[in-house]
């Protein structure tokens, strides 16, 4: 593996992904290149959600949601 793909950060980020995935993981297998990618497109879609709402405009459709799906998000 090259130099980095083992810190304490790279393996909280690949955690990070995996549990954005939604995926579940086998007994004793950290991750895969599938799950660590679909995590990837979650977390950039939502990067790019956060750049383009306020705090403010995405606590109004977090309660706009609520109202049809209740206190699932």
């Amino acid at each position: 593996m090259p130099c980095g793909y083992t810190s304490p950060e790279a393996t909280e980020f690949r955690v990070f992904l995996i549990r954005l995935s939604g995926r579940r993981m086998r007994h004793k297998q950290e991750s895969t290149n599938p799950a660590l990618l679909a995590g990837l497109w979650v977390f950039l879609s939502m990067s790019k959600i956060m750049d383009a709402y306020s705090q403010v405009e995405l606590e109004t459709l977090k309660a706009t949601a609520r109202q049809f799906l209740g206190n699932v998000v």
